[in-house]
């Protein structure tokens, strides 16, 4: 007999001898939580986890990246605002070491994110829960171009 198969006997020859009576959500659905289903095969062990207060590391390096995402955000607009006071001043060689300072900042926090979304997606249980990455380069040769054309618009 497979294994299987005496688990299911056992399982029937309780509901029959009324073990599982009188339990707490007798008869209710199993409220599944999204990481649950996030899961696939492994949903009861997240399940067991999630009571325990604890995540999948996998969880928790999202956690993690969604912090960094916005940490990028506030960078990236710290890097805007300068542009912009050192467009509309025309105090470029003042603000110009600040705008490079963030720029690094920027070009550090992306590079440790990146690093992140691709750890994640190796670990994620299923190819429909990864996550696409950022694009540091691209990011930064955004964040250039603003910065080109914030100096034309002043030089113009």
């Amino acid at each position: 007999m497979r294994f299987e198969q005496l688990v299911e006997n056992r399982i029937l020859e309780a509901i029959e001898e009324g073990v599982f009576e009188g339990l707490p959500g007798e008869g209710a659905p199993l409220a599944l939580r999204d990481a649950d289903r996030l899961a696939g095969d492994l949903w009861l062990a997240h399940h067991v986890l999630g009571n325990a207060g604890a995540l999948p590391e996998w969880l928790e390096l999202a956690r993690a990246i969604e912090g960094d995402r916005g940490l990028l955000a506030a960078i990236e607009t710290e890097h805007e605002a300068l542009v912009e006071r050192a467009r509309s001043t025309g105090e470029w060689r003042r603000l110009a070491p600040l705008i490079a300072e963030r720029r690094r900042e920027f070009a550090t926090a992306a590079r440790a994110l990146r690093a992140k979304q691709e750890r994640y997606n190796m670990e994620a249980p299923s190819i429909r829960n990864e996550r696409p990455a950022i694009w540091v380069e691209e990011r930064l040769r955004i964040l250039d171009a603003h910065v080109r054309e914030a100096r034309g618009a002043a030089a113009g």
